[in-house]
């Protein structure tokens, strides 16, 4: 399996985006983003979240690599995929909670959608 470090410098090169501008962007010393990518050390939750966001990918696609990405293969809107990877971060009483309103609001659509055949 592709380490963290390897798959960061890949997305963050496929992006186009240098280290420096990605550092600024997630408001961490370059030095301290470069030893991410050289395995040197590990980031916070907190950080990789940041760089997933910046980088406009899952904090799976950083942590596991493309080959377990199946959300990102299958949902195209880089919204949605933004909201379901902070998500992620809510306690297990906040995920019921949005797993109710978006079964709610299928649940809805799927009746109306009946309702109209």
């Amino acid at each position: 399996m592709i380490s963290f470090s390897e798959n960061l410098k890949r997305v963050r090169t496929q992006k186009g985006i240098s280290q420096e501008e990605l550092s600024k962007k997630i408001d961490i010393h370059p030095v301290q983003f470069s030893r991410y990518e050289r395995a040197q050390s590990v980031p916070s939750i907190d950080v990789v979240q940041k760089i997933a966001n910046a980088l406009e990918v899952t904090i799976d696609e950083l942590v596991y690599g493309n080959q377990n990405n199946k959300a990102e293969q299958n949902i195209k809107d880089r919204e949605l995929l933004s909201m379901f990877s902070k998500i992620q971060l809510l306690n297990e009483k906040q995920k019921e909670t949005v797993k109710d309103f978006l079964s709610a609001y299928i649940l809805k659509v799927d009746l109306k959608e009946k309702l109209i055949v």
